[in-house]
């Protein structure tokens, strides 16, 4: 394909068309300078369209409430087995003072996800035990935002419960889960996920649940575990199943859809060895991060229009350079961040809201505090 092709991809997108997932991979697949700043340009003009100048971020802190799980996934360095010396399992005490802190600290979202533990039962049920992670929150701090439990965590429920996915998600909805993780997605294609992570749920699975959300009027987030086994047109292809699901979600008038995308280049320094091999480096590579960042803005952002990179994967630069390629949110606070950190990421654990703040004003661009749902928190600053 020759860069005329390329400008034609793009000048089509910045006329408002969707570009078809095999002129995402034209895009995605370009090494040549001039050909990638354009795509950059694009991304980047298009962020100016689609969510203005303004970068937001969010004060929140990270609760795993264990790190013990059944599965094993090919990439993941935080899980551990029961009985294991650093294997935990926060009790509720551990859970509230976690979050008086973040509340002292300025935290409006308390984000929930932990290791598939069976033991974490209530009478010898599961879905009590996640009802009162949520319940022991709210019960004292009852304006914060719970965005906790993945879909893979709601499959696990139901499975071990014997109930719906509806039954799951409407019970947490109603305990006081304000929206979902898209996490678990890593990439949404069987053949990847068989190597990946062969015990987690399947590609249609993952759909249905957050699609499922939706409609019980749970927003979601939606993730992507790039840069390890995959395929640019595997890459691509799981954009077009969050796009899909995204353009269902509205023209079907679902009460809730995704609320953002976020890029997770992976981290593989302290992954198990089979899959450290078959990778072949331990951190990110910034400039495929970056190219497919802004690939997925001009696929993506008519549909889901809030982008943002991941600065504990990328580091505070990374992230901050990935604003200029399509991204319009530097993401949270974090406050504590164990699963990407014991993978062996570079970029830390907690970032202050001043370090955020200046590393958006670098770009000499505004930035304002927002919530989960990307409703603004104060004014604008920078």
């Amino acid at each position: 394909m020759t860069n005329i092709t390329v400008d034609t991809i793009l000048d089509r997108s910045l006329l408002g068309f969707n570009i078809s997932p095999s002129e995402a991979v034209v895009l995605l697949k370009q090494t040549d300078p001039q050909a990638v700043n354009s795509i950059r340009v694009t991304a980047d003009q298009l962020r100016q369209k689609q969510a203005g100048e303004t970068v937001t971020y969010v004060i929140n802190r990270n609760i795993n409430f264990t790190n013990i799980c059944e599965q094993h996934c090919s990439f993941c360095a935080f899980r551990r087995d029961d009985g294991d010396t650093d294997a935990y399992w926060l009790n509720w005490a551990q859970i509230l003072e976690k979050s008086t802190d973040a509340v002292r600290r300025g935290a409006t979202e308390i984000c929930m996800q932990g290791g598939l533990y069976p033991e974490a039962q209530i009478n010898g049920k599961s879905l009590p035990y996640y009802l009162n992670l949520v319940e022991t929150i709210k019960q004292k701090f009852p304006k914060l935002h719970i965005h906790a439990f993945s879909p893979q965590e709601v499959q696990f429920i139901a499975r071990l419960d014997g109930i719906s996915y509806t039954e799951v998600i409407t019970a947490l909805r109603d305990g006081g889960v304000g929206s979902m993780p898209g996490t678990a997605a890593e990439v949404l294609d069987d053949e990847v996920r068989r190597v990946l992570c062969r015990e987690k749920i399947d590609t249609a699975t993952w759909l249905e649940i957050v699609s499922t959300a939706h409609k019980l009027g749970v927003p979601t987030t939606s993730t992507m575990l790039s840069g390890h086994i995959e395929t640019p047109e595997q890459q691509i292809g799981h954009l077009e199943k969050l796009r899909s699901l995204q353009q269902t979600a509205i023209e079907q008038g679902y009460p809730a859809k995704i609320t953002e995308f976020i890029l997770l280049p992976f981290v593989g320094q302290e992954a198990p060895k089979s899959l450290r091999r078959r990778v072949g480096r331990d951190q990110p590579v910034l400039a495929d991060a970056l190219l497919l960042t802004a690939v997925a803005r001009i696929f993506l952002g008519n549909f889901i229009p809030n982008h943002q990179p991941s600065w504990v994967k990328l580091g505070l630069a990374g992230a901050t350079e990935a604003l200029t390629w399509g991204c319009n949110d530097i993401g949270g606070t974090l406050m504590e961040e164990h699963i990407t950190t014991m993978a062996g990421a570079i970029g830390g654990t907690c970032m202050e809201v001043e370090t955020l703040q200046s590393a958006i004003a670098s770009l000499n661009r505004p930035y304002q505090q927002r919530n989960t749902l990307y409703e603004g928190v104060g004014g604008l600053g920078g």
